[in-house]
């Protein structure tokens, strides 16, 4: 461990004590302390890179681990590339842990920040989901690694000095790994609570217990084992825990007593930290001292009664009976009085890390007096914890240790080798119960032992006995593999031999896949071995022998014979001019080879169309590749080349159609998300239009009412009436105009009524939408502009005027039958597009089916076909063999097996078990149609998503028609209750308003049910939790393009009409009801005649109506409810409408990730299993030649037909 790094790591620690939320007076720089490991992520960028750069190194480690894991140690890294690995996780990973999982637990509620930071998903989404999945799986393999890294991360070196936090303990390294964890969660997840409801008492008394509990456990077992070498450390470490621990607790006192917020006690928080960490320094150095003591205590009190229990023993066993009476001691009444037998057992250590702690004075004195003492304390904890294996482990390296001092000081040969005698620790530690931390320094230990006798009997030095055990395990592996190749090619021969029946044959199709798996693995140990090992002389020759007797490649055999003639050169001319050392050429050769006088030779092998030996073909110098070899050579290719073709050409049709399904997923795409940014664009255009009809009804009111003030000269009201109109034309013109004309220039089917004047008849007319529109627009601008009643007009120049008229006559329903279709069109495009969408996807997903279907049924299927017919044919050949030959080409592969397990001592039997043990089945055809079926599902499963967005953008427009059509019914309600007191014969019949009321109280009441039950057809709001605030809770909302309704803040509550603050806020639901009550109270007031109702046909008839209105509770109270009740549906159509455009969007951005991992997916399997299953088969392909190519020149010559089907290709029926 770096110290600097290491008081980083610490300094860490300082975020949970110097809590901004806690003492919120802080100065700015202890604040720092707190944000600067745990910082805001406040940039799309930041967010990026920390992501990228720790998803990218979590994918690197593992990477490196499964390649180490899968070659068994064949593939290193570099010195270089090591570094450079081992430093950016020493760094990130372990030092700055604490940041790196304060980063990642902030993926958990970062989607809050969505509104603020770009790229940040919504709370709830796919990509939110994702972003989180990923956090998750990136934390559980941080902490797996960072726990399998601290059980194999010590320091057994107890004479060390130049790493200070060295240990041969775990520590508390995985402890303080899940307390790092634990906090960085917790202390994220508490702040966003008090970012949403404060600091309050629950989450200070949790995170200061927490943080005082966690330290103080980790204070604890720091402040009992002791763990580190150096006291410096274990003084250090302990402060930094107790620190923690004890400022916890301090900060939860201060805060009870309410000083948390004095600028005095949050300037001396760093005064504070800093005495607790001396304390805690003063305490681990007293405790270390005492414990020391009291062990040396008991240690020696326990030798001298040892040595009086021996003392006594002699005695006893020196002097009969008869002498003890001599010489008076059963008369010695002193002796017998004063006499004491200990009977307690004297406890030195009371656990067994104190064996390894009183021990540590080797650091410092190393003479062989301490040696003993050594010795001696861990005999007395051996005896005392002999069921503890750590105990004998921690004995044998501190004896291994000084072992290895005294040998590099030239002072080992000084002492008793007895001494240093440790044969049976490990054995005893072996037989008690290990956990994986003490099995890998067992088998460290053992590794030590076995290169410390390769030194002793070879006389080297400890770094090549290092290398020689790496060679010998290396080669020892290539060569079993070797081995299993030649068994596997002699058990095809044998199995030839017994038939070549087509039945049979194909039953041994599967031996040439085995056969290229063990050339392939063997060659790739070979080559591993040469590049590290490159004078590895007997290596190279058995690899020539590999090259020939397996692979069948005599131009690499020619190569490294060349090769090893060099390597024989070489040393010749490196020892001439010293005999004695030709025996010491290559020490790490000769230590496996001191045995060899008696093997067999290794050099000879006969195959194929070669009859001249080894020697002779390869390691003549200059004489290159006879005529023969070379055409064998070209023989072998030209047959590969005709196998391997048809193979290739299906690849190329597999890549075909794989780069054709990328072009369909993709076309899809693209498709999807013009249809969803079509849709998009359609669901904000409706976000407006879809309140034309309520807009309108508002306008029809509030000219109704500004026909009362132009007709009676009355300002009251009057600017609120003409504000009403003139905010509503804004709306209607400025915002709603330009996609009226775009979309709804459409014939209508239904009319509007066309005023005339007072004496004539009005007349119908059916127009465009878009002009009906237009025209209702004229008539607002004229009534606003028209001025207040002259006095040589009379009512009627209003009541009948055409333009005031038109309002009031087609309020009954016509203006409900042409502007409904506003909120229709584009509801109904949206439909469409959704259907649209719905056909494409299916006939999307039915063409990449086919295409997946294809690749497995056009490539796959026929590609099995094909080789296995090849195969077929090839071993068809060997009917023209006699037993004769086969039994030659077995018997020279049974002696090359033999003669191999003979140099290298490899028991046969031994072989073939392990030949057993290391089958890996292939599970070519398992991995093949998995694939098949993941590519199939994730095809179909990935238009669920669109088929969602189809369905929840139905439902959203579904309810938000249903709900926009309160907004119509209630103006009309609000309309008509002025007209029920009007009377107004002019344009309704006797009991016409009282009806239509009724008729729109009814609509009203069906519609609530309706969103109630979810009876017409679509959602409820049950299922849109985001409008609880307004369905379910008190409160009070306004649209935010309000046409001029008061806000919220402006209302003035009035008791006189009942108009409180109780009413006013009343959940959305209970409002209406509470209007619709007051409604049906109105109603009964006017059939019992409590209100004036007079002929509509004068300025005083209409002057004394207009002043009831004005003065009336229920017209006062009306007013106000029907602001709040359409604030409330204003916003939730709002809001319902926000959620559609935004949702389309999320969709959209899925739509991109799922699509982009669909592809990649199809990539991953394509390079990872299909691409490697032709390898694979262009693979077995090689091996089957090389196989048919084995047969030795002589079986070859004497049998024509199988000659010419080896020249040839050809086989002859």
């Amino acid at each position: 461990m770096i110290p600097f790094l290491s008081f980083i790591e610490d300094i860490q620690f300082l975020q949970y004590i110097f809590n901004p939320h806690l003492f919120s007076k802080m100065r700015k720089y202890v604040i720092s302390l707190f944000t600067i490991f745990n910082p805001e992520i406040v940039s799309p960028i930041v967010l990026i890179f920390f992501t990228s750069f720790i998803v990218i190194f979590v994918i690197y480690t593992y990477s490196i681990v499964l390649i180490h894991l899968k070659t068994k140690g064949g593939k290193t890294m570099s010195k270089k590339n090591l570094l450079i690995y081992n430093s950016i996780y020493t760094v990130v990973f372990k030092y700055l842990l604490s940041f790196v999982f304060n980063f990642i637990s902030r993926f958990y509620y970062l989607c809050r920040s969505a509104n603020s930071i770009s790229l940040v998903p919504e709370c709830g989404t796919t990509s939110d989901y994702i972003l989180t999945g990923v956090a998750s799986v990136n934390l559980v393999l941080i902490v797996a690694y960072n726990y399998m890294y601290n059980n194999f991360n010590f320091n057994t070196n107890c004479l060390s000095h130049g790493k200070l936090f060295g240990s041969i303990h775990t520590a508390n390294s995985n402890k303080l790994l899940f307390i790092k964890l634990i906090m960085s969660l917790l202390f994220n997840y508490f702040s966003l609570l008090m970012f949403f409801h404060g600091f309050n008492d629950y989450i200070k008394i949790v995170m200061n217990f927490t943080l005082f509990l966690s330290f103080l456990y980790l204070a604890y077992f720091q402040l009992i084992y002791q763990p580190y070498y150096s006291n410096t450390v274990n003084n250090y470490k302990f402060s930094v825990y107790f620190t923690i621990s004890l400022f916890a607790i301090y900060a939860f006192l201060i805060s009870e007593i309410n000083l948390s917020d004095n600028q005095f006690i949050c300037d001396i928080l760093p005064l504070v930290g800093l005495l607790f960490f001396i304390l805690g320094f003063s305490l681990n150095k007293l405790y270390y001292k005492k414990t020391l003591k009291r062990i040396y205590k008991k240690f020696q009190e326990k030798k001298i009664v040892n040595e009086l229990r021996e003392s006594s023993s002699v005695d006893k066993m020196q002097l009969s009976p008869e002498n003890y009476k001599n010489k008076n001691i059963f008369q010695s009444l002193e002796r017998i009085t004063k006499e004491v037998y200990i009977k307690k057992e004297i406890k030195v250590f009371k656990n067994y890390y104190e064996c390894e702690i009183a021990c540590r004075f080797l650091r410092n004195n190393r003479n062989l007096d301490a040696f003993i003492l050594m010795k001696n304390l861990f005999e007395e904890g051996l005896t005392q914890f002999k069921h503890e294996a750590e105990v004998y482990i921690m004995a044998w390296y501190y004896i291994y240790s000084m072992k290895k001092f005294y040998k590099e000081n030239n002072l080992l040969q000084k002492y008793d080798q007895e001494l240093f005698k440790t044969e049976g620790m490990l054995n005893n530690a072996m037989d008690l119960k290990l956990d994986i931390s003490k099995k890998y320094l067992i088998n460290k230990a053992l590794s030590y032992i076995e290169i410390e006798k390769r030194e002793n009997s070879m006389n080297i030095n400890s770094q090549d006995v290092e290398l020689s055990i790496k060679l010998e395990e290396l080669k020892i592996n290539a060569v079993i593999t070797h081995i299993h190749g030649l068994k596997e090619i002699k058990e095809l021969f044998t199995k030839l031999r017994n038939s070549t029946n087509t039945k049979d044959i194909a039953n041994n199709i599967g031996m040439i896949s085995k056969i290229s798996n063990y050339q392939n693995s063997a060659y790739s140990q070979y080559n591993n071995i040469i590049r590290h090992f490159p004078d590895a002389k007997d290596v190279m020759k058995i690899y020539v022998l590999f090259l020939i007797d397996v692979m069948n490649k005599e131009d690499l055999a020619y190569k490294y014979s060349l090769q090893i003639q060099k390597v024989y050169d070489k040393n010749i001319i490196n020892d001439s001019t010293n005999e004695a050392s030709s025996n010491q050429i290559d020490k790490n050769i000769l230590l496996f080879n001191n045995n060899s006088k008696d093997k067999k030779s290794l050099s000879a092998s006969s195959n194929s169309l070669v009859s001249l030996s080894h020697s002779e073909d390869y390691s003549a110098s200059g004489a290159g590749l006879g005529r023969e070899l070379r055409k064998k050579i070209n023989f072998k290719n030209t047959m590969t080349k005709k196998y391997i073709e048809r193979i290739k050409a299906l690849k190329l049709n597999m890549n075909i159609l794989i780069g054709l399904f990328v072009i369909l997923f993709s076309i899809q795409a693209l498709i999807t998300l013009v249809f969803f940014n079509n849709a998009k664009i359609y669901s904000s255009t409706l976000s407006r239009n879809i309140n034309i009809p309520g807009a309108m009804k508002t306008v029809t009111l509030a000219i109704r009412l500004l026909s009362y003030n132009l007709i009676l000269k009355d300002m009251r009201n009057y600017p609120k009436n003409l504000g009403t109109i003139k905010g509503t034309l804004n709306y209607l013109d400025i915002v709603n105009l330009p996609s009226v004309n775009e979309y709804m220039d459409i014939e209508n089917e239904y009319q509007l009524a066309v005023p005339v004047g007072e004496y004539a008849y009005d007349s119908y007319e059916a127009k465009t939408i878009a002009d009906s529109y237009k025209k209702f627009l004229s008539n607002i601008k004229y009534c606003t502009n028209r001025g207040m009643l002259n006095d040589n007009e009379t009512v009627y120049n209003i009541l009948y005027e055409p333009h005031f008229k038109y309002f009031i006559l087609n309020s009954k329903s016509n203006f409900d039958n042409v502007f409904n279709q506003c909120k229709e069109i584009l509801s109904n495009k949206i439909f469409s597009l959704f259907n649209n969408i719905k056909y494409i996807v299916f006939s999307f997903m039915f063409l990449l089916i086919i295409d997946v279907l294809g690749i497995a049924y056009i490539n796959f299927i026929p590609l099995k076909k094909a080789t296995n017919k090849i195969v077929i044919n090839s071993f068809k050949i060997f009917k023209y063999f006699t037993k004769e030959h086969f039994e030659i080409v077995i018997r020279d592969y049974e002696e090359k097996i033999e003669t191999l397990c003979e140099n290298f001592d490899l028991d046969k039997e031994t072989t073939e078990n392990h030949s057993k043990a290391a089958k890996i089945r292939s599970y070519t055809n398992v991995k093949l149609i998995i694939s098949f079926i993941i590519i199939l599902v994730y095809v179909s499963l990935s238009n669920i998503p669109i088929l969602k967005t189809s369905s929840n953008e139905k439902d959203i427009i579904t309810i938000l028609q249903k709900s926009v059509d309160r907004l119509t019914l209630l103006k009309s309600i609000q309309l008509y209750t002025y007209e029920v007191i009007n009377q107004d014969r002019s344009i309704f019949l006797e009991n016409e308003p009282e009806r239509v009321l009724d008729e729109n109280i009814l609509k009203l009441k069906t519609i609530q049910e309706e969103l109630r039950s979810g009876s017409y057809g679509g959602p409820t709001f049950d299922s849109y939790p985001i409008f609880d605030e307004v369905l379910k809770e008190n409160g009070c909302f306004r649209f935010a393009q309000n046409t001029g309704a008061p806000s919220c803040e402006s209302l003035e509550y009035d008791s006189s009409y009942d108009f409180t603050e109780e009413i006013a806020t009343l959940p959305l639901n209970e409002l209406i009801i509470e209007y619709l009550y007051r409604v049906e109270n109105f109603k009964n007031n006017v059939e019992q005649g409590k209100y004036i109702r007079l002929p509509f046909t004068n300025k005083e008839n209409i002057g004394i109506i207009y002043n009831q209105i004005c003065n009336d509770k229920f017209f006062k109270l009306q007013d106000k409810l029907m602001d709040n009740i359409f604030g409330d549906i204003q916003y939730i159509d709002s809001k319902l409408t926000d959620y559609s455009v935004s949702y389309i969007e999320e969709q959209s951005k899925n739509e991109i990730i799922i699509i982009t991992i669909g592809i990649l997916i199809v990539l991953f399997f394509t390079f990872l299993v299909f691409n490697k299953l032709f390898k694979d088969k262009i693979k077995e392909m090689d091996t089957l030649v090389s196989f048919l190519f084995l047969v030795p020149s002589d079986i070859v010559n004497k049998n024509e037909k199988y000659k010419r089907f080896l020249e040839t290709t050809q086989l002859e029926d």
